[in-house]
């Protein structure tokens, strides 16, 4: 909700969009000159450990400043549920109203845990006024496909979505801090495309929240031309299993999403 005493007014359809697809872990990649879709980089040579963390259930305080300032508030819900080898992962975002609730994202994904850590099988994507998408991993021929688009990519180990890549990098902290070195290259299938996303220690910083001071890794992905506008940052907490305990998007045009985790029970 837009800051100041106000009554609270729901954003346009466009801003809303704008902010639910802010909100999330990942933003969706620029296209390349000319409308075609950015090819991945070439695969990186580090494999790593994965140790995804157990399953909980997470509320997050979600602030957003537009790039012309407007200020709103809401928040967000995430599932993570493991059952043997098998995953499942929701996402919900909205904002809280007087007397109801405004949903602008719904994110799901499902699939195995397997060698290389997280393997989604299946994602989708709700965003308010706009139709459900879906991204396929499939593993029996090796590609990434999309119903939004016909591109198409070779399936890399350890390919995530834009739900799954928080809890992939916790599970590479959580299997061996010191991979936490260097560049963290991961292939990341979205809406339309897939792109290569990677990640550098920023370092160790105290974080407050509703759950207190806690300590965190600070991983973020700079802007990268030609891929990317949007800057990542996600903050995992050692003390808590390594959870994402606050995800922040930066936007090309200055805009700021933060989320942070306000409640986590098991």
């Amino acid at each position: 909700m837009p800051a100041g005493p106000a009554m609270p007014a729901v954003p346009s359809p466009a801003s809303a969009g704008e902010a639910a697809s802010a909100v999330e872990s990942t933003q969706a990649a620029d296209g390349a000159p000319g409308g075609a879709p950015p090819m991945p980089e070439p695969e990186s040579t580090r494999r790593y450990n994965v140790n995804p963390p157990p399953p909980a259930e997470f509320e997050f305080d979600v602030q957003r400043v537009d790039a012309d300032g407007t200020k709103w508030s809401g928040e967000a819900a995430m599932s993570w549920r493991r059952d043997g080898s098998r995953y499942k992962l929701t996402v919900e975002v909205g904002l809280n109203l007087l007397i109801t609730r405004l949903n602008l994202l719904v994110l799901s994904s499902e699939g195995e845990i397997d060698d290389y850590g997280i393997a989604p099988d299946n994602a989708t994507e709700k965003r308010k006024g706009r139709a459900l998408t879906a991204t396929h991993f499939n593993r029996a021929q090796g590609r990434i496909t999309f119903s939004a688009s016909e591109a198409s990519f070779a399936l890399r180990p350890g390919a995530q979505d834009k739900a799954t890549l928080p809890f992939q990098l916790a599970g590479i902290g959580r299997a061996d801090v010191n991979q936490l070195s260097g560049d963290i290259d991961i292939l990341v299938g979205e809406d339309k495309d897939a792109t290569v996303f990677r990640f550098q220690l920023v370092g160790e910083e105290e974080l407050p929240t509703k759950m207190g001071r806690l300590v965190t890794w600070h991983l973020s992905r700079p802007p990268k031309a030609g891929s990317y506008s949007a800057r990542l940052d996600v903050w995992l907490a050692p003390s808590l299993g390594w959870y994402p305990v606050q995800i922040r998007n930066t936007e090309g045009n200055g805009a700021l999403t933060t989320q942070t985790v306000s409640k986590i029970s098991h």
